[in-house]
């Protein structure tokens, strides 16, 4: 199936982004391409500098192939087996993941109708990302494009890692890498396949975990106990989750956080996903004494865009949709919505007018 290495672009170089790409590098079974965008110049020169637990301290490790931006990934005449996509997925703001990628979806699709050695090459998708439903927005991107000379595969991927970028091309990476990857779709045999091949490229003995996932629908409702409950309560407060309890223990935990969770089982099996309830509190004390500021609290922090829709708008919407009554999550949505209005408002993306008291540009 495989005639040679195959060529991995990983899309997002956060401190996911490249904890993902070394990992695949250093196992030495694929090719490493990155997208670094504002990080180009010096990672070209002086490479990353990755202070991670699974890999110790790194200074000027650089990929194989580094990029200025997707386009340039595009026009380079590669063929990219794996579309690896680690960015924040926010579709309420200027660059939804879709447009991001589709450059380099279609590049390799004119290779596939152009080239016989590429005729039968499949391109994978791989959404290393939060939230639930994420794969509907590629599937209707999907839609509108000549995909009859190529098989598309989509691969979800959900990693546990608290990794961060810290600074211009500096990671710090605390907690051991666990990614779960498998098919969207578990009855795409071809997306099964190419999930086994890519665990097989990316399992590094000793130094991370990586497993196969036969219910991604239920590992993503599974991550969203955590990430719509506890994420979301950071981004509120802009604490580590562990001040959050001390500060106000009986309301952050059976005022806030547990009754969420609740909610979130309530939602899922609407779904037709059953989470089972000791769940809850396996993610409350495994966070509880972690002092680590979740990736929601940090966008805050940094006035950057939160992955709001995926991890809480698309769920109560599914709730509204499924009759699930979900007041706690609603609250957290709806105060949220407001902090994402601040930071789009600091950052250009819609403008508030003093003289008539309303937002007159989104």
């Amino acid at each position: 199936m495989f005639d040679k290495l195959p060529h991995c672009l990983v899309i997002g170089a956060g401190g996911v982004g490249v904890i993902t790409a070394y990992s695949l590098f250093i196992a030495g079974k694929c090719i490493v391409s990155i997208i670094a965008r504002s990080d180009y110049d010096i990672v070209k020169t002086k490479g990353y500098n990755i202070n991670s637990c699974d890999y110790g301290n790194l200074e000027g490790w650089k990929p194989h192939h580094c990029y200025k931006s997707v386009e340039a990934a595009a026009m380079s005449g590669e063929f990219f087996d794996y579309i690896i996509v680690t960015t924040k997925n926010i579709p309420d703001g200027p660059t939804p993941v879709s447009r991001i990628i589709e450059p380099v979806i279609e590049s390799n699709l004119k290779l596939c109708r152009t080239s016989a050695s590429y005729r039968n090459k499949v391109c994978n998708i791989v959404l290393i990302q939060n939230g639930i439903y994420i794969e509907n927005e590629i599937i209707e991107l999907l839609e509108t494009m000549n995909t009859s000379s190529a098989k598309v595969s989509l691969i979800s991927g959900v990693q546990l890692i608290a990794s961060t970028k810290v600074g211009s091309a500096n990671i710090i990476h605390k907690n051991t890498d666990h990614l779960t990857l498998g098919a969207f779709d578990p009855n795409d045999k071809t997306a099964v396949a190419y999930s086994k091949k890519f665990i097989e490229m990316y399992k590094n003995e000793g130094k991370n975990y990586v497993e196969l996932d036969t219910d991604a629908k239920y590992t993503r409702w599974k991550k969203l106990l955590y990430n719509a409950t506890i994420n979301t309560t950071t981004a509120l407060t802009s604490l580590d989750f562990s001040r959050c309890v001390q500060f106000g223990p009986e309301t952050t935990e059976f005022g806030i956080v547990k009754p969420a969770m609740q909610e979130v089982i309530a939602i899922a099996k609407s779904e037709g996903v059953i989470i089972d309830e000791k769940l809850i509190d396996f993610f409350y004390d495994i966070t509880l004494n972690l002092v680590y500021k979740p990736s929601m609290c940090v966008d805050v922090q940094k006035g950057q865009l939160m992955e709001l829709e995926v991890i809480l708008g698309n769920p109560i919407r599914v709730a509204a949709k499924n009759e699930v009554k979900v007041p706690h999550l609603n609250i957290i949505y709806n105060l949220l919505l407001i902090i994402q209005g601040k930071i789009k408002e600091s950052r250009g993306l819609l403008v508030f007018d003093e003289k008539t008291a309303r937002v007159v540009k989104k």
